[in-house]
């Protein structure tokens, strides 16, 4: 059995089911469908089960949304159409 990679780091922001987490002191990530996290605990994740940032002012956006995996799906399905189109 493979070991999936193990992520620890701090959170910095809840809302709803989502956790944003800045591991290393550069890296953010958001976690999906999370209840039981505060701000400012420690909290390891695997790897593969994270939204890894590209910045801290996109994981900010990120978490304002509702609906983040229908919005990053709208978003890949109007990229690819834009895209082929040229």
């Amino acid at each position: 059995m493979e070991e999936k990679e193990t992520i620890r780091g701090t959170v910095l922001s809840v809302k709803g089911s989502k956790t944003l987490v800045l591991a290393n002191g550069v890296q953010y990530y958001i976690l999906l469908d999370r209840v039981d996290d505060h701000i400012g605990e420690s909290i390891s994740f695997a790897l593969d089960e994270a939204l890894t940032m590209p910045s801290y002012l996109f994981a900010i956006a990120a978490m304002a949304e509702d609906d983040l995996p229908a919005t990053l799906d709208a978003i890949k399905d109007n990229w690819f159409r834009h895209s082929k189109e040229k």
